[in-house]
């Protein structure tokens, strides 16, 4: 892709992106000057998200509401903007058709349609069950064009995605138990490991991290396959801790991970023959215990002692630090699907229905987003896109029809997102990162190449503006015209200088009685008003 198109914008790199700033805003119902003060204080130690770690410095509550369900009232109704918000968190984009068909059900209704299992989606090809193994020169060439057509086919789940959660829960789970594959260079290992989460989105989290252990992509990412009883490995036994269960420092000792090192031994990926050339071959979705390589000995763990293996560990963590993984897993969903900034009280009551449901994943979502805390004006549009989310967005809520899933992939990682290379084990630092004003530049550029569909690669795909505004309840009326498009497309209600500058953009100077979807030269203007509401600052946000 020729990514000059959109990387030559020129922004200055220290100008501060006007996105980042509207997401940090004092939130409604806070506590006046110094508590804002002392949240800027806190953003600017901020250097990425702390996901499941919680704030540095304590912060008072700054939204009130609960998780009691959310009842629509005159204050906080059920309309385009609410739906378009749920929608915009659990989905990648909404469609204005969603959005409408939305606002003819209760929100519990819709939301628990967006819980519902889905159909499972084919597989990128069969080869995602061939055994995997290395025989000559051009093996290299086939894992990175299957690796493409992987990344490609992943894009494509979430372009054309049902109305499900299921996109985004995979989405979420693949950072939180992130891997590389410039490490994990064996597509098919790549495939079954996002399988699982797409398979398990609202499943047993207990369940998924013993499941996550033995997989052949983490085997390979945090070298357990290496982990033997001569010579344990502790990379996997450390990150089980402090990025998937419990959180830095949090609960265990240097004990524990040499425990624990001892006690994951023994698993590697399998070998199921050898290839026509003699080298090895591997099954690409089962790991294999060799007892030879387990250390059987009695291993120390969160001061319980006994002969313990991998699922021991798991379920002593789970039992011996109960509060400790709820309150982290829960504190990462919060700062994913609410605010990054964690309120304490509701992650501690979100961390009680996991524990009380046995660790399954459904309840802690439903009650989340049906209720009230969830959906109070202040939660609205402080969560910045990822790329994903601002660039396939964008596709979905203009009703573009697209297959070039390869060009929206490249897109996407030229945002800052390559799917299947979250950097450094922690996964995507996210909300803040995600916008600079280099990348702020990248998304004025691609978003005015999809309204225009003049991108440098083919089909290219764009929008039928003509199509697009007749679809509004007044194509004829320039003022109802934008608000209709403002209430699909944008989370917040914009200013009246923001407003008459978009009728601007639309009229071209010309008066408001002459505007007519119907004449000639329409189309161009209200591609040009499509541009400037996907360039605003709130357009950045959900």
């Amino acid at each position: 892709m020729d990514r000059k198109s959109f990387l030559n914008a020129g922004a200055d790199e220290a100008r501060v992106s006007a996105a980042a700033v509207t997401a940090d805003r004092p939130r409604d119902g806070g506590g006046g000057p110094e508590t804002a003060r002392l949240h800027a204080r806190m953003l600017s130690e901020r250097e990425a998200s702390l996901k499941g770690r919680p704030e540095p410095t304590a912060l008072p509550r700054l939204v009130t509401s609960g998780l009691d369900p959310y009842t629509p009232t005159a204050e906080k109704p059920w309309d385009k903007q609410r739906a378009g918000y749920l929608l915009r968190r659990t989905l990648f984009g909404a469609k204005r058709a969603d959005i409408d068909m939305a606002l003819a059900k209760s929100p519990g209704e819709v939301v628990d349609m967006l819980l519902q299992t889905g159909t499972a989606p084919s597989s990128p090809g069969s080869w995602v069950s061939e055994d995997y193994y290395y025989d000559n020169t051009n093996s290299d060439r086939d894992n990175r064009t299957r690796m493409q057509e992987l990344r490609e086919w992943w894009t494509g789940l979430m372009v054309n995605q049902e109305f499900s959660i299921r996109e985004k829960m995979t989405f979420f789970w693949s950072d939180h138990w992130a891997t590389e594959a410039l490490t994990v260079r064996q597509p098919q290992f790549n495939y079954w490991f996002i399988d699982l989460f797409r398979n398990n989105y609202l499943g047993n989290f207990r369940q998924m991290v013993k499941d996550v252990t033995i997989s052949p992509a983490m085997l390979i990412y945090l070298d357990g396959w290496y982990n033997t009883k001569q010579r344990p490995n502790e990379n996997y036994a450390r990150e089980l801790m402090e990025l998937h269960t419990l959180g830095e420092g949090n609960g265990y000792t240097e004990q524990d991970i040499r425990a624990a090192a001892h006690a994951l031994t023994g698993w590697t990926i399998k070998k199921t023959g050898t290839s026509p050339v003699g080298t090895n071959a591997y099954d690409p979705k089962e790991a294999e215990f060799i007892p030879a390589r387990f250390d059987d000995s009695d291993k120390t763990f969160m001061d319980r002692t006994g002969n313990w293996g991998y699922e021991d560990i798991v379920d002593i963590i789970f039992a011996e630090r109960t509060r400790e993984t709820a309150t982290f897993i829960c504190r990462k969903i919060y700062r994913e699907f609410v605010y990054e900034i964690a309120d304490e009280t509701i992650i501690g009551e979100l961390a009680d229905i996991l524990i009380n449901n046995d660790w399954n994943i459904r309840p802690v979502m439903a009650t989340l987003l049906k209720s009230d805390h969830f959906f109070d004006t202040a939660n609205i549009g402080c969560h910045i896109t990822s790329p994903m989310e601002y660039y396939i967005g964008s596709i979905r809520q203009l009703d573009i029809i697209t297959d070039n899933y390869k060009y929206i992939y490249q897109v996407c990682s030229a945002l800052g997102c390559q799917l299947l290379e979250a950097p450094n084990v922690k996964g995507w630092p996210g909300y803040r990162t995600w916008i600079s004003a280099s990348r702020l530049a990248s998304r004025w550029s691609v978003s005015d190449e999809i309204v225009d569909g003049d991108m440098r690669s083919n089909p290219k795909f764009g929008v039928d503006a003509v199509a697009f505004a007749n679809g509004m309840s007044d194509p004829n009326n320039p003022r109802k015209l934008i608000r209709d498009i403002l209430d699909y497309a944008v989370p917040l209600k914009l200013s009246t200088n923001q407003f008459e500058i978009l009728l601007d953009k639309l009229l071209a100077g010309a008066p408001e009685y002459e505007w007519n979807i119907n004449l000639p030269g329409a189309e161009g203007k209200v591609k040009t008003l499509l541009k400037a509401v996907l360039r605003l600052s709130e357009s950045q946000l959900c």
